[in-house]
């Protein structure tokens, strides 16, 4: 995993990132090339969808794409191209947690999102480790002075997880739907990327806010595939739940309270896949740690969530591992805890890897305040040596 420090406009930030990632941006949209080609995708049905996404995407997000197209020396179609079909081609299959209020200590706001993503045995050379794709963290500041640290791929202007300086943080996860159990491989729905989403909310100075441009995108239309949008700040959660073969979206808003997810809806339950058993078991020991822990949810007890192997080390606990690169496992995971006082002493919690290695080892993780340099990062979180280090195909302490 490797950190990008930026500022400027959005399309400098574009520049940058693109200059200092060009090698590891051409392995990702190489496997999204890859991706689309096994899929069949027709190439007047793709033209069409990456139009619609073009249009429905922020003047932000374009802007950044045309500057990691320069910076990179990638054509702005392939860098528009990869944003697209991001969610379509590679859906991340993760468990979230986000308490307030009374369910924590202290009242704070707290987030924490397991990564789970699965690789191929085609993604081979400098750009992967064990066949999977490395992930980098940004660090961005606007010319507004808004300061957004996220967790996303080289290429991709949006993010599976961050925050900002005004102290709101974002998440999202796939939904294991029935429509996707029988879906043709070559169907495009909803323009509505989650990372694209969740990027953009982080401009936003406040959760509602970043909720409500989510779903001002979602009524136009649906979610690229079936999932879930975090937006978290001091005393508000609110959760996003959407289809993506339809109109059907619903939010939830907690004042008081804890809520999780793994990929299974729970306010639209409806639409879930119910032989989808990984989301299930996570779902239930969701449950259950969050009603023993009720009142003492912080960052310390998020961690050993993050870490929790009940009904695994494989598919079905929280902490995934698996030596089969086409599964899906724990690649990363974040916990966000906001400062209500002053937003910019929020805190930022990053593991690399699996998290059960990555928590264990002082070099697997980092912490970080919103008002802090981040140049004062290790070197590791650069160069990808943490993320290659930690992540296993076996659970801390059975090596």
């Amino acid at each position: 995993m490797r950190i990008v420090n930026a500022e400027g406009s959005h399309e400098q930030i574009g520049y940058e990132i693109g200059k200092q990632l060009a090698e590891q941006i051409r392995h990702n949209i190489s496997s999204c090339e890859q991706e689309k080609a096994a899929r069949e995708i027709e190439s007047v049905r793709l033209s069409d969808y990456v139009r619609r996404y073009a249009d429905s995407s922020s003047d932000s997000s374009l802007r950044m794409m045309e500057g990691l197209s320069r910076g990179s020396r990638i054509s702005y179609e392939a860098i528009l191209r990869f944003n697209a079909l991001q969610d379509v081609l590679a859906p991340e299959e993760c468990t979230t947690f986000a308490a307030v209020g009374k369910a924590t200590p202290d009242g704070k706001a707290v987030l924490l999102k397991n990564r789970d993503t699965s690789g191929s045995y085609r993604y081979q050379g400098p750009g992967y480790h064990d066949h999977r794709e490395i992930s980098i963290a940004i660090a961005a500041k606007t010319c507004d002075g808004n300061v957004i640290i996220g967790v996303t791929k080289a290429g991709s202007t949006g993010v599976m997880m961050g925050i900002n300086k005004y102290g709101v943080a974002a998440a999202s996860n796939f939904g294991h739907v029935a429509e996707i159990s029988h879906r043709s491989a070559q169907e495009l729905h909803g323009v509505s990327g989650r990372p694209q989403m969740l990027r953009e909310g982080l401009e936003c100075s406040s959760a509602r806010e970043a909720a409500n441009l989510a779903l001002g995108k979602l009524t136009k239309s649906p979610m690229s595939t079936p999932g879930m949008l975090f937006f978290v700040e001091s005393g508000n959660i609110y959760v996003i739940e959407g289809g993506s073969a339809d109109n059907m979206f619903a939010v939830q808003h907690i004042t008081d309270g804890v809520v999780f997810r793994s990929n299974h809806f729970l306010m639209l339950d409806q639409l879930n896949n119910e032989q989808e058993i990984s989301s299930i078991c996570r779902k239930i020991r969701a449950n259950e740690l969050v009603k023993r822990n009720y009142g003492g949810l912080c960052r310390e007890k998020f961690r050993e969530f993050s870490m929790d192997h009940k009904n695994g080390p494989d598919d079905n606990s929280i902490c995934r591992h698996s030596r089969n690169p086409e599964r899906s496992v724990t690649v990363s995971a974040a916990i966000m805890e906001i400062d209500a006082v002053d937003p910019q002493k929020s805190t930022l919690d990053i593991a690399l890897g699996s998290p059960c290695w990555a928590w264990n080892n002082e070099d697997g993780h980092i912490t970080v305040r919103m008002n802090d340099d981040i140049e004062t990062i290790p070197q590791s979180f650069f160069d990808g040596d943490a993320f290659k280090k930690y992540l296993r195909a076996e659970a801390f302490g059975e090596e």
